[in-house]
């Protein structure tokens, strides 16, 4: 009889124990989001600004190995020392750009672009 009962209260003690948690796996790092976001921003930047003529007088610069924040830099073509006409950084998985052309008759067009290539879209809008 002791051996039951004492078998009973194990099993009840065994019962009230919470469930070992399990350790949750990190998503990808902040650093790596904006890295991801801004090399789908470079592939479609590649393929469709450097044909179209209204960004023909600029080069595409990818700065995205840094352990800073990775960007990309729109320079005067053949100019590699000229300040960039336009910048674009991402933090996580959101982006920014700045600079003369991000105030020019192209930003609502480059706005777009980087926001769609960012978020996973592909595609141009010549």
């Amino acid at each position: 009889m002791k051996t039951k009962l004492a078998l009973a209260a194990l099993l009840a003690l065994t019962a009230c124990q919470s469930k070992p948690n399990r350790p949750s796996v990190p998503g990808p790092s902040a650093h790596a989001q904006a890295v991801s976001a801004l090399q789908r921003v470079n592939a479609n930047a590649y393929e469709c600004w450097k044909a179209d003529k209204a960004f023909k007088a600029y080069g595409i610069i990818p700065e995205l190995d840094t352990t800073g924040t990775p960007r990309i830099l729109l320079i005067p073509r053949g100019k590699p020392q000229a300040l960039p006409q336009l910048v674009i950084t991402a933090s996580g998985k959101s982006t920014q750009t700045f600079g003369p052309l991000s105030q020019s008759p192209l930003a609502s067009r480059i706005n777009s672009d980087v926001s769609r290539w960012a978020a996973g879209g592909s595609g141009c809008t010549a």
